[in-house]
């Protein structure tokens, strides 16, 4: 007994309607935090068109042809209420506007032509038009228009002025079960194409809603422009610091680079030298070798004043000297046993010097290639 209390009576029955109930409740505060057509778009319902044809008692469903789907009798509607007779059929009442089509018969047209420039004040124009130019007041009329492109003049519209005696749409309602309140639009019905265009007079109040939903969206937008902005801005700056960076990353190595090429080209002139020198080396001995070789071979009381290295013939060098020595008749013989010089000799008369007590001397030898210095 226990469990089938709690089955039927709290599960399936209790907390089956609250939630349903908590449901309904939370559906209806969700979707009553947007505009109505936004909750229609969301709830994917959209708004249903139902139509009233004056003197008649039905009010009949349209599809987006216009096409009757079907028919809401006012004993359904005086049997309960409008929201529950629609609902039945599965129609909510804000998600409902409910149409009064009356004969176009019914109908003052005035029909006038305006600047195109002067499209925006079109509103105040229509409410002067009625006031002066007809026979009636504004708060005892219905009124709506209709636009088009002026035949002759495309710098000028024309404008249709439909009005209608609200007594006449009430009288067209009476036995509907309807108020005026419940209308919202009306719209002539009969006309002839040739007519022209007819307007859908709209009667739903303008009353102030609130704009935080548009505020919003509005907001939300600018706030996705200015980001993007930023975005593109940051990307921009990122894009301008990664070039600055890298232009100077281009000059540090532009400038490591010319130490570099300067280094190497003091290497490679370095490395030429040592060339030279090296071939200089292969072709013959150096000046500082013969220098030290005549500094080993000359004797202790020998000096040189003058030393010269020359050319007589092609591929040919000699070493020349000038000096003092105690006895320089020994010198040619001494450069002789070296193997860096040949054919040594004086080449002038040996003279005393009573100032230096020496014998003054002029020496030459040829210097030997290198080949001559390996063989010795």
């Amino acid at each position: 007994m226990a469990s089938e209390f709690w089955t039927r009576d709290v599960l399936e029955g209790s907390l089956k309607a609250a939630a349903a109930r908590f449901f309904e409740w939370y559906r209806s505060e969700f979707f009553a935090l947007f505009p109505p057509k936004t909750a229609a778009w969301l709830s994917d319902r959209g708004d249903r068109e139902l139509i009233l044809r004056a003197g008649e008692r039905e009010l009949w469903l349209v599809d987006a042809r216009g096409a009757p789907a079907w028919s809401l009798s006012v004993d359904e509607i005086a049997a309960s209420s409008l929201e529950e007779a629609l609902s039945r059929r599965g129609v909510t009442r804000k998600t409902a506007k409910i149409g009064l089509e009356i004969d176009g018969s019914a109908f003052f047209v005035r029909r006038f032509d305006i600047p195109a420039v002067a499209a925006s004040n079109l509103p105040r124009l229509l409410i002067a038009d009625i006031e002066r130019k007809t026979p009636f007041r504004l708060s005892d009329v219905i009124y709506g228009h209709a636009t088009a492109k002026h035949p002759v003049s495309p710098d000028k519209l024309s404008v249709s002025l439909w009005i209608l005696r609200r007594d006449m749409a009430v009288r067209a309602i009476e036995n509907s079960g309807l108020a005026m309140t419940d209308l919202a639009f009306v719209r002539p019905s009969g006309l002839s194409p040739m007519a022209g265009p007819a307007p859908v007079i709209v009667l739903e109040a303008t009353s102030e809603s609130s704009h935080l939903f548009r505020n919003v969206a509005i907001g939300l937008c600018a706030a996705t422009a200015l980001l993007a902005a930023l975005g593109v801005g940051a990307t921009l700056w990122r894009q301008s610091a990664t070039n600055e960076e890298l232009d100077a990353k281009i000059q540090e190595m532009s400038a490591r680079a010319a130490k570099v090429r300067q280094i190497a080209d003091r290497a490679s002139a370095e490395s030429r030298l040592l060339s030279v020198l090296r071939n200089a080396r292969r072709t013959g001995p150096l000046f500082a070798d013969l220098w030290e070789e005549t500094a080993r071979l000359l004797p202790d009381g020998a000096y040189v004043t003058d030393l010269r290295i020359t050319e007589p013939r092609a591929n040919e060098r000699a070493l020349e000297l000038v000096g003092f020595a105690d006895s320089a008749v020994g010198l040619p013989a001494l450069f002789e046993k070296s193997p860096f010089f040949s054919d040594a000799g004086l080449t002038a008369a040996i003279t005393p010097d009573a100032h230096e007590k020496k014998e003054g001397f002029s020496l030459a030898a040829r210097i030997r290639q290198p080949n001559v210095t390996a063989a010795k």
